[in-house]
């Protein structure tokens, strides 16, 4: 089961390993089996892990999926390393040769969400998150795919929003670090600054790249009802890449680690996100993405409004609030699975953490 860090304690068992990612390669910190001790818990603080999957009879058989194929996301992500790197040491010049590479890794992408058997994305739990622009821009990239395929784009318009979720946030290396990591609200100078990075991004990718994409490069901090930029579109005004990118780009800052704030749990950004629904984002594909992402991870630790606790093993796609769970007895060993989406037993019964 998922216990969060704080909870962590000595004498636990590792159920999957546990995965370092420079913005080069993935790395092993520590692996399925290792039994926890205090210098280990040290070591998942300083790598910044939210928590772990530790071994328990009700865990047996759970072996959740990674987000994307490992090698795809450490090619990914070292190719987005090396770009940012080129980038701020060429003042912001991007070339034809970058734009190729992202273009196949976006191809890489779309074969393997379309060749998935659920189009659903666990959060990519096992990773630390010093790395947060490089992991951003491939996670944007693969739930802005994975949104497209579920409101019937075409191969050619999937590329189109995957490049244009890569790309989106290129504009802020043109932005003081310290106002990008500052802990605590950016005064009205600092936000002027902050809202010119996707007039950056566009400025910088101009001639190299369709006008969908750039549009929607542009407008992905636009909000349904105009208040946000930097236009202050409204409605389908604003480009349809950027509407979804504008999903995309929040849920992930909010299940992301960052220096100002605690990372969401993807049930409570899921909850953000609908209570926004119309004001910020378009309904439509807000409803849609909703189906792409899980609220809870399988195996995550849950606990019921019945008083009963549980483990998530299984994500419905109809309603991915509503899992399968299998309860835990008094002494932690699993006991009847149940499925909140269809069991009338259980339809007033709801996750409450």
């Amino acid at each position: 089961m998922f216990v969060d860090k704080n909870n962590l304690e000595p004498g636990m068992i590792l159920a999957a390993d546990l995965i370092v990612n420079d913005g080069e390669n993935n790395d092993v910190l520590l692996v399925q089996g290792q039994v926890l001790n205090q210098f280990h818990l040290k070591k998942l603080s300083t790598y910044n892990f939210d928590g772990a999957f530790v071994i328990g009879e009700a865990f047996n058989n759970l072996r959740p999926e990674p987000e994307i194929d490992k090698e795809l996301e450490s090619k990914a992500l070292s190719e987005i390393k090396t770009f940012y790197n080129k980038l701020e040491n060429d003042n912001g010049k991007v070339t034809d040769k970058s734009i190729s590479i992202f273009s196949d890794i976006v191809d890489e992408l779309i074969t393997e969400i379309l060749y998935k058997k659920e189009l659903t994305n666990n959060v990519m739990i096992f990773r630390n998150h010093d790395e947060y622009t490089y992991q951003h821009c491939l996670s944007v990239a693969n739930l802005s795919i994975s949104t497209g395929i579920s409101l019937g784009m075409k191969n050619e318009a999937l590329h189109d929003l995957g490049m244009a979720g890569f790309l989106h946030d290129i504009g802020k290396i043109f932005i003081p670090k310290e106002i990008l990591n500052k802990n605590g609200k950016l005064t009205e100078s600092e936000f002027g600054l902050m809202k010119k990075h996707p007039f950056a991004a566009v400025s910088m990718l101009n001639g190299l790249l369709s006008k969908e994409i750039l549009d929607g490069v542009g407008a992905h901090h636009e909000k349904f009802d105009g208040t946000g930029y930097p236009y202050g579109k409204k409605g389908n005004d604003i480009s349809l890449y950027g509407r979804i990118l504008a999903v995309c780009d929040v849920y992930h800052a909010l299940t992301s680690n960052r220096s100002y704030r605690k990372p969401c749990f993807p049930s409570e950004a899921m909850e953000y996100l609908m209570g926004n629904a119309e004001r910020h984002f378009d309904y439509n594909i807000l409803n849609i993405f909703l189906k792409s992402v899980v609220a809870f991870p399988v195996g995550t630790y849950v606990k019921l409004s019945n008083k009963l606790n549980g483990i998530v093993i299984k994500n419905n796609p109809e309603n991915n609030l509503r899992p399968v769970i299998r309860l835990l007895n008094n002494d932690d060993t699993a006991g009847e699975e149940i499925n909140l989406f269809d069991n009338r037993k259980y339809m007033n019964v709801t996750i409450i953490a």
